[in-house]
């Protein structure tokens, strides 16, 4: 496998991220850039694992992981941006949990926008790809892309005076885990 289609690989690997980090910047409560960091390092650690863990485990684990994987990611996502809609519409404890964007909730963004690496890992082990290079880019991508998406994010909402970006946030969570399960 070339080192062309790696970072490809990676890079298309991270639109996930990019997407979950828009909606978080999208959050005009005031999420403080520490928690955006850390979300991205969350997202570059959780793509680059699941990548591992999926070269490691082999076709054994992929027929389970797309039954029960899949269905799990797409709850937890739509799950997260139904909440976030409706703290936007009906504001006070949701919008308060998306402006300090929880431990709990970047690790559920992180679970589920990588449990796609977990497959992209396991084609790998068929590739004979350089494990080294490709979860180092596909992490690094996904970080990039997680403080990228939050930055667009977080300057589109400032031109907003309203709660629009926040359901459009949440919308964008809701499209993000349908597209997983169809």
């Amino acid at each position: 496998m070339s080192t062309i289609e790696i970072i490809i690989i990676a890079i298309v690997e991270a639109m996930d991220c990019f997407a979950v980090a828009i909606s978080t910047g999208l959050c005009k409560s005031g999420i403080k850039r520490s928690r955006a960091v850390l979300q991205a390092v969350s997202f570059g650690v959780f793509q680059g694992g699941m990548t591992l863990l999926g070269f490691f485990l082999g076709s054994f684990a992929e027929r389970w992981f797309n039954a029960v994987g899949t269905p799990i990611a797409c709850a937890i996502l739509c799950i997260l941006g139904a909440r976030m809609i409706w703290g936007a519409i009906k504001g006070g404890e949701a919008t308060v949990s998306c402006a300090h964007l929880s431990l709990m909730n970047i690790l559920l963004l992180s679970i589920a926008t990588s449990i796609d690496a977990f497959a992209v890992g396991i084609s790998f082990a068929f590739l004979n790809a350089n494990m080294f290079f490709a979860t180092s880019a596909i992490a690094l991508a996904s970080f990039a892309m997680g403080v990228i998406g939050f930055e667009i994010g977080r300057h589109a909402s400032k031109r907003f005076k309203t709660k629009i970006p926040e359901i459009i946030a949440g919308i964008i969570l809701i499209a993000i885990g349908v597209k997983m399960f169809v």
